[in-house]
This record gives C-alpha cells, structure tokens and sequence, in this order.
C-alpha cells in the first residue's frame, strides 16, 4: 500500500514550500504557546484562585504542544499529492496522535484528583482518608490508559470487545496468571473500604510494624523502624489482625524491678508508698491503670511491678518518659537504702561433686592422684 513512490515526482516547488510554511507556521506557534502558555495560566489562575484551573493548564501544557505539532505535520503532508492510501495511513495516525494526546493530558491530570477531594471537603464539609486519595489518582490514571488504548484500537479498526472475546483458553491462561493480582486489587478495595490505617499510622501486622508509606493496586509499603521497606501484598494484610498503634490513645509502660532478698518489709513499704505517690502526684500520668505492687517472691529476688499510662503514642516521647521514671524509682531505692537483686553462682563442694560422680557411676580419683598428674603435666611442659 505504501510502496508506491510515484507521488513524490509529482511535488511541485510551490507544493514543497507551503507545505514547509505550514510545518514552520505550527512550529513557531508551538514555540510561543509553550513560551508564553505558562504566563497566561497563571494569570487565570490568580483570577480564579482555583488550583483545580491551575493543575489543568499545567496538565495539558505538553500535550497542546505536542499536538501543535502534530497538526503541523498532518497539514504539511496533506497539502502534497499524497496517494489516497497515503492519506488515509496519514488521518489514521493524525487520529491516533490526538487521542493520545488527549489521554496524555488527563493522565498528568490525574495527579489533581486530591486537589479536588480537598476543594469538595472544605465545601461540603467532608473528609477523605489519605489512602483514598493515592488509590483513586492511580486508579485513574490507569482507567486512562486503558481507555486511550481501547480507543486507538477502535480508531485502526480492532476491536477491543472482539479481541477479548477472541481468546478463548488464552484468556482462561491469563485469568489464572492474574489471580493473585485480582486478590491483591480487592485486597485493596477492603483496606481502603475498611480503613485500618492510612499513609502515616504506625502499625503492626504479622512479623511486619512499620509506618505506612504507600498502598496501590498490587501491595503496600510500611517503612520499619529499622528504616527498611517492607512491601506486603494487599491479600495477605487484608486477611491478617493489624494493629493500628497510632489509633491508641495512651500507652503503657511496665516496669519489673528485682529487688534484694536482704530487702525489709518495712523498706518495702516504704517504698512502694514513695512510688505511688510520685506517680500519682505526676500530671502526664494518668489516674486510671496505675498500679505499684509487690509482685512476686522469687528464690534470687523480690520482684516490684511498676504499670501506668501516659497519654502519648509516640515512640521517642514513650521512651523519654520510661526513662524519667527508671531514673526515679532508682533514686527512690538509693535513698531507702535498697539494692537491686543481684546475679550469683553456688560452689558445688568437693564432696557433693564426688557423690554425684558415684551416683552416676563415674570412677572418683584420690585427690593425690589428680594432684601428681597435675605435677606430670607440669615438669613435661617445663621440659
């Protein structure tokens, strides 16, 4: 269809220079447009005060200038005595630059969709979670694709319906390759229909706690405290337990003290009164769960259970505070003159050891025997 050349020797100079006027003419439009586009955008932008017009414009900079282009190209070839297969190869491609340039546009647009989420909650009211937002942008940024594709085809007369249709087992293959997927995008629909968490809780699911980063279509990323990323596909986070650890409203911290066994009643006492008073009298502690009490006696120490809530979900701020109230009960036992339990060792003696040799029945040997091996050992070293 396109190897016929013939029309080229037809092309008259006058042919030949409007058609390159033409080019020239879109080309130095294109020229001013992208210069002086922005200039005029944000005048509008300030008239209207309206970021939706300004993310609009900015959006469709590039492809209005790109097909400027493509116009020019078109009218240019179109002016010279192109064959009619040639024209119609050169309309098809037109079209097809066009389309695409348009869904260029609104996939750069797409980007805005939280722009306007923004704009409809302050009107109406309303709020939208900060996972929403991300999912619907990608959402339709992918709608867009799809969408500018099936057009295209449509334009060189495939049929997107027909083609579908027209796989049969391979679609049935695809289907099967694509379970997961599909699992992993419903997953993502109950999360963000759900709403566990969104961008920024901290969480815990699993073996994973981390602060949320992202989610789209296929997983999500949580950051660990150990500054790695960790990507979880959304099927298994939707059917596991998580935590959501920025949703809590005070926080916990549990001290297990082990104290000497030489520890009094009286300084016990007089301890655990201390202690409660300092917690009770602290106003970033709060009343409810306080509880000091003399847990558990052990055979190496007498343990003292410290637990109260603060009312902060803060990692380092939980920590800061852990640390203040170490550091006073710490002064509390120095000043009641009570030590911390301490780790020992028993010394088995030498009797114990050789009736336990003999009940085992392991042969025992006199104490001047192992000493003139230990004399052997040592004149041969010397030698």
């Amino acid at each position: 269809m396109v190897n016929n050349f013939d029309w080229l020797t037809k092309i008259t100079w006058t042919d030949g220079i409007v058609a390159v006027a033409i080019f020239l003419l879109f080309f130095l439009a294109g020229k001013l447009f992208s210069k002086y586009f922005l200039k005029l955008t944000s005048k509008i932008a300030k008239l209207n005060k309206s970021q939706v017009d300004d993310a609009l414009f900015s959006a469709f900079r590039r492809p209005v200038l790109f097909i400027l282009l493509m116009t020019g190209i078109y009218l240019s070839l179109s002016y010279l005595p192109l064959p009619s297969d040639w024209k119609t190869v050169l309309s098809l491609l037109y079209k097809s630059a066009a389309t695409f340039s348009i869904g260029w546009g609104f996939f750069l647009f797409s980007d805005a969709i939280g722009i306007f989420f923004n704009r409809m909650g302050d009107r109406f009211d309303l709020q939208f979670n900060n996972i929403i937002i991300p999912f619907l942008s990608k959402l339709a940024r992918f709608i867009v694709i799809v969408l500018t594709f099936a057009l295209i085809l449509e334009q060189w007369n495939y049929h997107v319906t027909g083609l579908i249709t027209g796989l049969g087992i391979g679609g049935l293959a695809i289907a099967m390759a694509a379970k997961d997927t599909l699992s992993n995008l419903f997953g993502g629909f109950v999360i963000i229909t759900d709403t566990p968490f969104t961008i920024g809780d901290l969480i815990q699911t699993g073996t994973v706690e981390g602060t949320v980063e992202d989610i789209n279509f296929r997983s999500t990323r949580i950051r660990t405290p150990e500054q790695a990323l960790v990507t979880v596909p959304n099927s298994t986070l939707a059917n596991q337990p998580i935590i959501n650890l920025s949703k809590m409203e005070k926080r916990r911290i549990s001290l297990n003290i082990q104290l000497d066994l030489e520890t009094t009643n009286e300084q016990l006492t007089a301890c655990i009164g201390r202690v409660r008073r300092l917690l009770s009298g602290d106003s970033q502690i709060l009343s409810d769960g306080l509880m000091v009490y003399l847990d558990q006696i052990t055979s190496s120490s007498k343990n003292l259970m410290v637990q109260f809530f603060i009312p902060t979900t803060q990692y380092e701020e939980w920590l800061k505070m852990k640390e203040k109230y170490n550091l006073a009960i710490l002064s509390i036992l120095e000043n009641e003159g009570i030590e911390l339990a301490k780790a020992f060792s028993q010394t088995i003696p030498e009797s114990d050891r050789n009736k336990s040799k003999k009940t085992l029945g392991i042969p025992v040997k006199p104490a001047s025997e192992e000493k003139s091996l230990t004399d052997t050992i040592q004149l041969r070293s010397r030698e």
